[in-house]
């Protein structure tokens, strides 16, 4: 075993824990494919241990139909993830991918939110944009990450509205140039985070979360990603 080897086996053992940050289902993202109860069953199977499910969470009226049905597709899907999770032994942590209106293509990850805050988050910001949301509403216990800022259309933000950068997004249809937003999390001194974007069939196992405690609700999920205290995991094998 050479050295390198032997780090990783450390850290694999001392931050035992598994857990996926960006992940779609189906209908809840148009374009995820796969339900939300099979999702977690397939990340159940590959060995995670906790998940956070970041359906987008803008207005697709041409969908949906109208805020309610949008609002009531969300959070059934989180609802069947969540109660598929309970039964497997799974923790599922409610997440959601944030677009605002009058800004560009960016998405952002958010956790530490309930449904009735996501619910005002559509009323009152989404037509908005991203300094209008920080400034108005985040609060210390919320964690916002600007997803694969590096893909093509995407505008880097100012990162003191940020609390992350997404550096490894490994969705394999997508160039996410990773080494690039690495490199600006580092610059910018913001911590980096990893998902696999999860949508398609065959797209799991990408990446995890490694901690090294599991997080018991979605608070203890921010406050352990806030702290820094993970490691990032690719392909199973390379640890970050």
């Amino acid at each position: 075993m050479n050295y390198p080897e032997k780090i990783s086996k450390k850290l694999k053992e001392k931050y035992p824990f598994r857990l996926e940050l960006h992940a779609h289902t189906s209908p809840a993202s148009p374009c995820g494919d796969i339900p939300a109860r099979e999702v977690v069953r397939i990340f159940h199977e590959a060995g995670y241990d906790g998940m956070g499910i970041t359906n987008h969470f803008f207005p697709r009226l041409s969908k949906f139909g109208s805020r309610e049905t949008f609002m009531e597709m969300f959070k059934k899907d989180f609802c069947d993830a969540a109660d598929e999770g309970e039964r497997l032994g799974m923790k599922v942590y409610l997440g959601a991918e944030l677009r605002f209106k009058n800004e560009s293509d960016n998405d952002y990850l958010l956790y530490g939110c309930v449904f009735d805050s996501l619910g005002e988050i559509y009323d009152r910001f989404l037509e908005g944009n991203l300094k209008d949301f920080v400034e108005n509403y985040k609060t210390d216990d919320m964690l916002l990450i600007q997803a694969h800022p590096f893909r093509d259309n995407m505008v880097r933000m100012d990162p003191d509205d940020l609390d992350a950068i997404e550096a490894f997004n490994m969705h394999p249809g997508h160039n996410s140039r990773v080494a690039v937003a690495a490199d600006y999390a580092l610059k910018n001194g913001k911590l980096m985070t990893i998902g696999s974007d999860y949508h398609h069939e065959g797209h799991h196992g990408l990446s995890a979360t490694r901690t090294s405690s599991l997080p018991k609700d979605t608070a203890e999920l921010v406050r352990i990603i806030k702290s820094g205290d993970f490691v990032m995991e690719i392909g199973g094998r390379i640890i970050v």
